[in-house]
């Protein structure tokens, strides 16, 4: 049911396309979970013109001139906390697919995420709509590549530079939603300092953007290592649901971890919303 759901949804990657008539130059962007990976993403892509802020620290911040509140349901408590602290201070912007959620009617402006489901998944097409759109509000654009699959195994670790470490953020978060297991994400520099150490029989996941000292890595003879053959952080987030996909087909997992565990479940619900 799950892999067959997530596998059309793979199937439409390519297809899906956005229609944004704002345009940011520089921002506070926001956002939690997928979101706050999707933040991170158009952070590295943007050179810091858009900057990533978590939502609860965010509150402890001086009014900036433009909010960005990314969040697909428009729902968590957080972002009616921040229109609070703002409103009235500071240009909001909310970019989600529900623009009837309260943290729409609290925006300034609505950009809206061409996205909607029937079935609760974990967010894997709807992460690419979000990127799309914060890239299209940014004005920033990526050429079209294709994503492959790369073996995951058990507790992996994910690097990525710039945009792709939200990338590599992203990639994490599906092996805890979807497998309920560790897994790790790590800028490239700060991997080599000192997490490196902590690779011995995990699967390392370089999301590749071509960079000098990626391929140096990647000619490094390290044991279990992977690189993605893309050069653009979509083909990169494609390459993590492939491959998600694929980690499933190979455990024989039609399961999404977080769905089964209610109690876990309820506690970040109640917390969230």
């Amino acid at each position: 049911m799950y892999v067959e759901a997530m596998e059309e949804e793979a199937k439409r990657i390519h297809g899906l396309s956005v229609k944004v008539e704002e345009r940011v130059e520089e921002a506070i962007v926001t956002g939690a979970g997928d979101s706050f990976a999707a933040c991170l993403t158009v952070e590295g892509k943007t050179r810091g013109r858009l900057r990533c802020v978590d939502p609860y620290d965010l509150l402890e911040w001086d009014p900036p001139r433009s909010i960005v509140i990314v969040s697909l349901s428009g729902r968590p408590k957080v972002y009616s906390w921040l229109a609070e602290r703002f409103g009235g201070k500071s240009k909001i912007i909310a970019v989600t697919a529900n623009p009837n959620s309260r943290v729409a009617r609290s925006a300034n402006i609505v950009v809206e995420i061409p996205y909607r489901s029937k079935v609760q998944l974990p967010g894997t097409l709807s992460f690419i709509a979000t990127l799309k759109t914060l890239y299209a509000l940014a004005n920033v654009e990526e050429q079209p590549e294709r994503g492959k699959i790369v073996p995951l195994g058990e507790n992996p670790f994910f690097i990525g530079r710039l945009e792709n470490f939200g990338i590599a953020y992203f990639a994490s978060l599906k092996i805890s939603e979807i497998f309920g297991e560790r897994s790790n994400s790590e800028r490239l520099e700060q991997f080599l300092h000192s997490p490196i150490f902590s690779t011995q029989g995990r699967n390392v996941i370089l999301f590749s953007s071509g960079d000098k000292r990626e391929i140096e890595l990647r000619e490094a003879g390290m044991a279990n290592f992977y690189s993605t053959e893309c050069a653009t952080s979509l083909c990169n987030a494609e390459s993590v649901i492939l491959s998600v996909v694929s980690e499933m087909k190979r455990r024989n997992w039609d399961r999404i971890f977080y769905l089964e565990n209610k109690n876990i479940l309820k506690l970040s619900s109640d917390m969230i919303y």
